[in-house]
């Protein structure tokens, strides 16, 4: 069993990934846009919020950045302290869906940090 203190790490870790999520879809949205660029020209986000809008480019950095630092925190904290969790299945769902967020994320942030809009043709 985790002892309080380390209950309160993972939550802190998973929130720095969830809430971001919550509020603006960054990671989604980038995908969403992705599978919808191939279907039409007309592209639309899943839902609107600040950082789609190219001005904000930095901030959008900055989240996806804060996503990928909270989720791969929490899998490698998780991964620390794994002789605590009594259940052999749901540490393997949390490990094996914190890889795939923690990747995922990982992409994201690769795309944002490369793309540039002023990059001519």
């Amino acid at each position: 069993m985790l002892s309080k203190i380390q209950k309160i790490v993972l939550w802190i870790f998973g929130a720095m990934f969830i809430v971001p999520e919550v509020l603006w879809n960054p990671i989604f949205n980038l995908y969403y846009e992705f599978i919808q660029s191939g279907y039409s020209t007309n592209v639309q986000p899943f839902r609107d919020n600040f950082l789609q809008n190219s001005d904000n480019l930095g901030h959008l950095k900055f989240v996806l950045c804060f996503q990928f630092l909270g989720i791969a925190l929490f899998w490698v904290y998780f991964l620390i302290n794994k002789k605590n969790i009594n259940s052999r299945l749901v540490f393997w769902i949390v490990l094996i869906v914190g890889f795939l967020l923690c990747c995922v994320s990982f992409l994201a942030l690769a795309f944002a940090l490369t793309f540039n809009p002023s990059f001519p043709l």
